[in-house]
């Protein structure tokens, strides 16, 4: 099953995000634990990446690529000094000759040779473009292990549990409690502990699932919880719960969406609270 799986096409499928969950999980789980098997996939993303520079991707890959690789300011800056150096290197070097059809690294080694005094900058730049690369697909593995932690966490059946070290904060709108403080809360000592939030919905709109995205404010997004279910235990609210230790000291923003049967996001509300300690 490993060498089915770790074929060179399956692996650009896998980091252009076209296979499916059990098939990522596998591959996800190879990339951890198998130290050959992730040497090999960093080594095809590597080779995607160059296609991206090379502008050979589809147009369906490259905007898959995008979606993967370039989703920061400094993730789109890194691939443009990357094209950028490899560009000059080769325009420095285009009196010399070099077979044509090679790839643009194999051009750049050549290139390297001929011109030794580019080695130190332009090999540099190559190892970090490579390890920068193996960053990203290591945080994007760690992000959907997140991902499933969460859901996992909040399903009814999860949620219809009291688990050990949980602490519970009922969270009033911020267009309600705009008059008020914002709530304080102390961060929980316990390694397991889980944060419950109460989000009460007070729009008169009702949709059959909800999703919360929680950031820290003034920075990026810390993460997102789809699939939510509202109850209507006194009052109609949603309530989600998250790993204590995805937060640290600082405030922090909720914004909850009701999401329709097309998937489309309608109405949303804000919440927002202060970890202190």
């Amino acid at each position: 099953m490993k060498e089915e799986i770790l074929t060179d096409a399956v692996l650009r499928e896998f980091l252009l995000g076209k296979v499916d969950d059990e098939e990522a999980a596998r591959i996800e789980s190879l990339f951890l634990t198998d130290s050959e098997a992730r040497e090999r996939i960093l080594v095809i993303e590597q080779e995607l990446i160059e296609d991206y520079i090379e502008d050979s991707l589809t147009a369906g890959d490259r905007e898959k690529f995008l979606l993967r690789y370039g989703q920061t300011a400094a993730q789109l800056q890194q691939l443009r000094i990357t094209k950028a150096i490899k560009d000059w290197a080769l325009r420095e070097n285009a009196a010399q000759t070099i077979p044509a059809k090679v790839s643009t690294w194999n051009r750049l080694r050549t290139a390297l040779r001929l011109k030794p005094a580019f080695i130190i900058p332009i090999t540099v730049t190559a190892i970090i473009a490579i390890v920068v690369g193996g960053i990203w697909l290591n945080t994007r593995i760690k992000r959907a292990a997140l991902e499933k932690e969460l859901a996992q966490m909040n399903t009814p059946a999860s949620l219809s549990e009291v688990p050990e070290h949980m602490f519970s904060l009922n969270l009033s709108p911020i267009m309600v409690r705009s008059t008020q403080p914002e709530l304080v809360i102390k961060r929980p000592a316990a390694a397991t502990a889980i944060v419950e939030l109460h989000l009460p919905w007070i729009q008169k709109e009702r949709y059959p699932t909800y999703q919360a995205q929680i950031r820290s404010v003034g920075g990026d997004e810390l993460f997102t919880i789809p699939n939510l279910q509202a109850e209507n235990a006194g009052r109609y609210e949603v309530r989600l719960r998250f790993p204590a230790r995805l937060i640290g000291r600082g405030q922090y923003q909720v914004t909850l969406s009701g999401i329709d049967n097309g998937g489309a996001a309608g109405i949303s509300e804000e919440y927002a609270f202060i970890v202190d300690g």
